[in-house]
């Protein structure tokens, strides 16, 4: 276990030895993606006590209306209150989520986040803590609504969002039922753009007070995500991405060095 609130340069490279490897064996990008949430989860906490430093984790993935499962397309339809959406409308969908609640460790159960449909810029700006997803992981929100526009630079883009104290944030939302109610303190995450222009968000609600400096730790973290889930991306630009991914993530745990 890896303690959130004393994290390291160390702890870092475990864990992203630990986040490539997760997409070995596995099924799909939803498979992926339960395997990169539970185990941030579980392996992020006191060792002393066991007590987790996460309340929530959660992974977010960007795709076309028309390639959701029949089931997220009727959420995305309920959420935008209407009969149809464009084939092309880019939704926010809920890949995996890991939890202290039972709803929390399925999708599915989710009130409001299994699919949530992004029309346009207008439609993006009323969800601010998406917007700042967008925002901090240096995503253009244009580029998020239409992902052709960004493929040519998936490799240049990752970052990390931070929200250091959660409670006075306009960001995140649902402060009594949510960030009182669960002692969320801060939200840190990390994130970037496959090659086929698809963002993908990490999230994690945490117990513990996160610094700015420690969220900067995320930011390798990203790249060793993205390169559990680049199977699933489009196969003839997965060995290019994969290269540039590797070299990249050397110079971020060197960056991140003493």
């Amino acid at each position: 276990m890896h303690d959130l609130s004393t994290f390291s340069l160390d702890d870092m490279i475990s864990f992203g030895a630990m986040l490539r490897g997760l997409g070995e064996g596995a099924r799909s990008m939803e498979d992926t993606a339960g395997r990169v949430v539970r185990a941030l989860y579980e392996n992020l906490g006191r060792p002393a006590t066991g007590a987790r430093s996460c309340a929530l984790v959660r992974f977010f993935e960007t795709e076309r209306f028309d390639a959701l499962p029949a089931e997220r397309r009727r959420f995305a339809l309920r959420m935008a209150a209407c009969d149809a959406l464009a084939p092309d409308t880019t939704c926010l969908q809920l890949l995996a989520s890991a939890g202290d609640e039972p709803a929390w460790n399925d999708p599915r159960a989710s009130a409001g986040h299994l699919a949530i449909p992004l029309p346009s810029e207008e439609a993006l700006a009323q969800m601010p803590m998406i917007a700042q997803l967008c925002t901090q992981l240096g995503i253009p929100t244009g580029s998020v609504l239409r992902p052709s526009w960004f493929t040519e630079k998936a490799e240049q883009t990752y970052d990390v969002f931070h929200v250091e104290h959660a409670a006075t944030s306009p960001y995140v939302p649902a402060k009594a039922s949510f960030v009182e109610r669960h002692g969320i303190r801060s939200v840190v995450g990390c994130g970037g753009v496959l090659p086929s222009g698809q963002m993908f968000a990490v999230l994690l609600f945490s117990k513990v007070h996160v610094t700015p400096a420690t969220a900067q730790l995320f930011r390798p973290l990203a790249l060793a995500i993205k390169l559990a889930i680049l199977p699933w991306s489009f196969a003839e630009q997965e060995d290019n991405a994969l290269s540039e991914a590797l070299r990249v993530m050397r110079e971020e745990v060197i960056a991140c060095g003493p």
